[in-house]
């Protein structure tokens, strides 16, 4: 399969080229580990560990076993592609690149292993032959600003696009929680570490404005042109964005575009570690409540770069900058609480997480190579990170040996991801335990991001041999990449749940 393998490889590498040490329950908020991809982020208890990111589930899970000892560990690794709702986007931001000016020589907007002299002498061709224009009995120039309304429209389209849609994105994780099952101090205790790592590529657009009475007057002059004159550009907007190149010895028109229309790739990596405390407050005969904590410690390491469209000649060579890319480290520590009230047949519960909201920095920008003050600032904008405050509740009903359960999970705030990526998810899943030791339990699910890219996914899982989980979850939607139509994502997980 094609699919610009290229871009699949490199990008898919970049984020998980530093995966040698695992590290936290919870997991990224693009992402959660093991089984939790198709039940969500609930406290499902159908093992012996639900695995769950809400602080008070280890105490649940040592209550549920009974007065056993209930210590083990959920390890797992994960990992998923998402696309923008762009057919064939790499081509097609090729194919846009053609119509930009390169960047001056010395400003640097080259990126590694980019050749600007490649690309097209000033632009697009128009389809209108100069020759013609000035041989005419009655010359006009409403063919050729006709032509280049129309271009600068299909550009201007095609920008809008790429900047709601045009993205391509690879994640991964490695997850390890432990749960001690014997109560020390009076509750449970878990500690864990967990890796992620992610990569992106989107666009930041520049809007092209065309106004043909301004063209007409710039192309005033255009008319006297001999056919033994020299290439001539015209600027057809006042700021000089939208350029006409006329090459009078040919008849050749082209229209160019300059402006600050950018790629930009950012990547992160994420190393955790997570000491947790939950314990039994309240127990009733129709009930008890469950309350815990999590201290977190992050190190991240954070990585961007940017390249106008006009420094494009092949968008799948930008992603050895990912891969290549100078990283900035920067640490931080976070905070979440849960509780959950668990009764017969039934629980709910609720938890927040970085209530502190944590800080980080990406590296700084060579920005030499724009104008635009609104890009220039985005750009800057763009450089920190806020690990933002979310609350989160779940629900679960489930009959009296846990045999069938029902799960629902719900973000009630959406907060963003290390790339800039907005998560809000909706879960619902259903799982069915058996007495089978080769196939003891299955589990399907629906997710969707309420937020940002609105992805929705269909999930299913297995538990197999009583300790292995596979679970994979597909986008409902799909996209053509290269000829090829494949789902916008597609997220897998594999993970080994043993108890001692």
């Amino acid at each position: 399969m094609h699919c610009k393998s290229r871009f699949l490889r490199q990008c898919f590498t970049g984020s998980i080229a530093c995966a040698a040490s695992m590290t936290a329950l919870a997991g990224p908020v693009y992402m959660p580990p093991s089984a939790n991809l198709v039940y969500g982020d609930v406290t499902h208890g159908q093992r012996i560990l639900s695995a769950s990111g809400n602080p008070a589930a280890a105490a649940v899970d040592v209550v549920r076993g009974d007065g056993k000892s209930v210590s083990g560990t959920v390890i797992s690794g994960s990992a998923g592609l998402e696309y923008g709702n762009v057919q064939d986007i790499f081509d097609t931001i090729d194919d846009l690149a053609k119509a930009f000016k390169p960047s001056e020589p010395g400003t640097g907007g080259t990126p590694p292993g980019q050749n600007p002299d490649e690309k097209p002498p000033g632009g697009i061709d128009i389809g209108i032959d100069w020759i013609d224009v000035i041989d005419a009995i009655d010359p006009t120039l409403l063919p050729a600003i006709e032509a280049a309304a129309v271009e600068v429209a299909v550009l201007g389209s095609v920008l809008a696009l790429i900047s709601a849609e045009g993205y391509g994105k690879a994640f991964a994780q490695a997850d390890a929680p432990f749960v001690i099952g014997r109560e020390f101090l009076g509750g449970a205790w878990s500690f864990g570490a967990n890796w992620s790592g992610e990569a992106k590529a989107f666009g930041l657009v520049e809007p092209i404005e065309f106004d043909a009475l301004t063209a007409l007057d710039a192309l005033a002059g255009a008319l006297d042109l001999q056919r033994s004159d020299p290439v001539t550009f015209f600027d057809l907007t006042p700021d000089g964005d939208i350029l006409l190149r006329i090459d009078p010895a040919t008849g050749s028109t082209r229209v160019g575009v300059d402006n600050d229309s950018s790629l930009l790739t950012k990547s992160s990596q994420t190393t955790e570690l997570n000491l947790g405390y939950s314990g039994q407050v309240w127990p009733t005969s129709a009930g008890s409540l469950y309350l815990g904590a999590k201290a977190r410690l992050y190190m991240m390491r954070l990585s961007r770069a940017t390249v106008r469209f006009g420094d494009i000649t092949d968008s799948d060579e930008l992603f050895d900058a990912i891969r290549n890319a100078d990283y900035k480290s920067d640490n931080g520590a976070g905070l979440d609480f849960g509780a959950l009230w668990v009764a017969n047949n039934y629980q709910v519960g609720a938890q927040i997480t970085n209530i502190n909201e944590p800080d980080f920095e990406f590296p700084g920008l060579n920005l030499d190579a724009y104008k635009d003050p609104l890009i220039i600032a985005a750009l800057n904008a763009d450089q920190f990170y806020t690990m933002e405050r979310q609350f989160k509740l779940e629900g679960s009903v489930f009959t009296q040996n846990r045999r069938w359960t029902m799960n629902l999970g719900v973000d009630a705030n959406a907060v963003p991801d290390p790339v800039g990526d907005d998560y809000q998810w909706l879960t619902a899943s259903v799982g069915y335990a058996t007495d089978s030791w080769w196939l003891p339990g299955v589990r399907a699910g629906l997710r969707k991001n309420l937020a940002g890219t609105e992805i929705g996914y269909l999930g299913f899982g297995l538990t197999a041999l009583k300790v292995v989980n596979i679970d994979i979850a597909s986008a409902l939607e799909t996209v053509s990449i290269s000829g090829t139509k494949l789902p916008r994502g597609l997220m897998a997980s594999i993970g080994f749940q043993i108890a001692w």
